[in-house]
């Protein structure tokens, strides 16, 4: 397997899911030197994280910083980078739009969360729109498939 140093997560607008994904990874981890980070794939304009998440992680304890959405480029990857993005569309566009075909995969697919006997549902769910209880299940899944990440990497 390849020795990762950085983790980008990578969702449409970067104010939900990859930032909550950034924060919970980071409150995970005690090796400081592996670098992570979040972007979006349309992000127009700086826009700040979404209320309702910054809630969440402040809820559970998790430090975070405040943050605005920041766009993707191709040049933040490079062969120690692991891309994981929150939905299979995503995933497909960093593959035809900017040419990348190793190193990318949806949380899911990476985690290798497959229910025995059923086909693997590869999107993270999105609760955008949905009341706490939407965000908090969104939450959990994050992070029980974050510990999987860690513990596939191998990182402390």
């Amino acid at each position: 397997m390849t020795e990762y140093s950085k983790i980008i997560f990578v969702c449409k607008e970067n104010v939900i899911l990859s930032p909550m994904a950034e924060w919970i990874m980071k409150s995970i981890l005690m090796d400081k030197s592996k670098e992570i980070c979040s972007r979006g794939l349309v992000v127009l304009f700086p826009e700040p994280r979404n209320m309702k998440v910054t809630d969440l992680l402040m809820n559970h304890a998790i430090p975070c910083e405040e943050q605005v959405s920041e766009e993707f480029t191709a040049n933040l990857a490079d062969e120690q980078t692991l891309i994981l993005t929150m939905n299979f569309t995503e995933k497909v566009k960093l593959i035809e739009d900017y040419g990348l075909s190793s190193h990318v995969y949806t949380l899911k697919e990476f985690a290798e969360e497959e229910e025995e006997g059923e086909a693997l549902e590869p999107d993270v769910r999105d609760p955008y729109s949905g009341d706490e209880e939407a965000y908090e299940e969104s939450y959990n899944e994050i992070k029980d498939l974050l510990y999987k990440v860690k513990k596939k990497l191998q990182w402390s």
